[in-house]
């Protein structure tokens, strides 16, 4: 069981991350599904039961080999391509994309002339050079400047991505060290004490690979985890000024928040402007003597800023709704709306509001 884990674990995954990933616009996302497609092939190519069935099916046993060497190829070009859209440059240096297309021939060529790929067979250490040097530009980049950005970064999901994939690419590349210099000692006869352990044979690809995919969704993730909890966050304050007034939401509500797994970003959204249109309705019956009361509670309570303004917020939105149900509106409104000062904080600022509303609505 734990061997067909290590053989069909990155693949599944691998396929997984890209199939969930929409196409995007965005070069840089665009580069990170190539990323992804090119270690689904590869590392696919490679499972042991699918390294023979190509052969089978073709008619050469080691072109599985070749086919997930190619792959891995195509994973070196693309991260230089989200290098270069990280950085701001349309596209990425073209020598790099022809270095791995020569790289590429080259294998094509060795592997046509190799009797076979026993590491002393004639050819092979000149293909594992090669297929090497193919890569190895590309991945000393993703190290030297993943790690660069990652320091600069401001985004802590983008950080931690960075770093999985430097580190996973550091593996990598001591891997392909390693399979060159094994090579070597079988074709001229010297030792090579790491050889044959299973940690640099087995257990350093499996996690170099995995490493590099958990990086590269990381920040996806995370983000949409993000969003999850915060469109779940936000639900009591919505519904309370649902229920007041319908006509807030684009469409009913048809499915319950806690399936709402796709199109996030466009549903909170959407969640936040129907919040806002619910408290633009809502203005009439805003008591500032409420305002006031809840401000002087909060801060007697030692709040300051964002958690005070939406602890002031909540109670005067909680104050107004019943007013609204009575249709009593107050004899001096209050007129002042607290907020973020784009989506992103406004968001935030309406998140602590939706907490402070459910204590003051009896957690509903």
């Amino acid at each position: 069981m734990g061997e067909l884990l290590r053989q069909w674990g990155p693949p599944v995954l691998a396929w997984a991350l890209f199939l969930t990933r929409r196409r995007s616009e965005d070069g840089a996302r665009r580069c990170v599904r190539w990323v992804l497609l090119g270690l689904a092939v590869s590392l696919t190519a490679l499972v042991p039961a699918v390294y023979a069935a190509i052969g089978r099916l073709t008619g050469d046993p080691d072109l599985g080999r070749l086919i997930g060497h190619g792959g891995m190829l195509f994973v070196a070009w693309a991260a230089q391509e989200f290098l270069a859209r990280l950085t701001g440059l349309p596209r990425g240096p073209r020598w790099h994309a022809r270095w791995v297309a020569g790289a590429f021939s080259v294998l094509c060529l060795l592997f046509a002339l190799a009797p076979d790929l026993r590491p002393q067979s004639p050819w092979v250490l000149e293909y594992c050079v090669v297929y090497a040097a193919g890569q190895a530009p590309a991945f000393g980049n993703v190290v030297r400047l993943g790690l660069r950005y990652a320091r600069a970064a401001s985004d802590p999901a983008l950080r931690a991505g960075l770093r999985l994939v430097a580190v996973g690419t550091t593996g990598a590349l001591v891997y392909l060290v390693h399979k060159a210099v094994l090579t070597a000692s079988a074709r001229f006869d010297f030792p090579h004490p790491l050889g044959q352990t299973a940690l640099v044979g087995k257990v350093l690809p499996v996690t170099a690979h995995l490493l590099v995919l958990l990086g590269t969704v990381t920040p996806a993730l995370l983000h949409w985890s993000q969003r999850y909890r915060l469109y779940r966050q936000l639900r009591p304050l919505w519904h309370a000024l649902y229920r007041a007034d319908p006509a807030i939401a684009l469409d009913p509500p048809a499915v319950a928040d806690l399936l709402a797994l796709r199109d996030l970003r466009l549903r909170l959204y959407r969640r936040v402007i129907e919040i806002r249109d619910g408290l633009l309705a809502l203005q009439p019956y805003r008591d500032a003597g409420v305002a006031d009361a809840a401000r002087a509670r909060a801060a007697g309570a030692g709040l300051r800023g964002q958690r005070l303004e939406a602890e002031v917020e909540a109670a005067t939105v909680a104050a107004a709704l019943r007013a609204r149900a009575l249709g009593t509106p107050p004899a001096e409104p209050e007129i002042r709306v607290a907020g973020g000062d784009d989506l992103d904080s406004d968001t935030a600022f309406l998140g602590r509001v939706a907490r402070a509303y459910r204590a003051h609505s009896g957690g509903r």
